[in-house]
């Protein structure tokens, strides 16, 4: 799982000494060990790992423009680094054109329906794209077909 793969990287970059880097992942699997706390035994499984990254990502892209708007630079180069870090464990995130394409196969199958569509979309997506840009691709898609 991703957990362990986050726990090895931080032990090689501890024996790297590299601290930055030891401090980034181990607040990501604190971030992971946490919402393990929250779950029923046994149900923490990789989707749910990419799910916390996912959010911390975010997290962390809100971070780095408000410290843009706030002129810290420094601060600013912390975040993007940490970001890059995120992004190395997340899978690689789909091209506006696949979500496209599995969004009028979705209407195909579930009609006109946001909600079906959406419920669909994302169901196959897994975490490889954002819900608003899925949001705005089903809405438009939805626009043209009844246009």
């Amino acid at each position: 799982m991703l957990k362990d793969k986050l726990k090895q990287d931080s032990f090689d970059a501890l024996k790297a000494r590299d601290q930055q880097r030891v401090d980034v992942l181990r607040f990501l699997i604190s971030l992971i060990d946490k919402k393990e706390l929250t779950l029923p035994p046994g149900e923490m499984n990789e989707a749910a790992e990419i799910a916390v990254l996912q959010k911390e990502l975010k997290n962390k892209e809100e971070s780095r423009e408000m410290f843009r708007t706030g002129g810290r630079d420094d601060l600013v180069t912390q975040m993007d680094y940490e970001i890059e870090i995120v992004k190395a464990y997340l899978p690689k995130s789909l091209e506006e054109s696949e979500i496209v394409a599995m969004v009028q196969e979705a209407v195909a199958n579930s009609g006109m329906n946001f909600g079906m569509v959406m419920k669909e979309v994302v169901g196959k997506v897994a975490g490889r794209a954002d819900g608003s840009t899925i949001s705005r691709i089903v809405k438009a898609e939805l626009e043209k077909n009844n246009g």
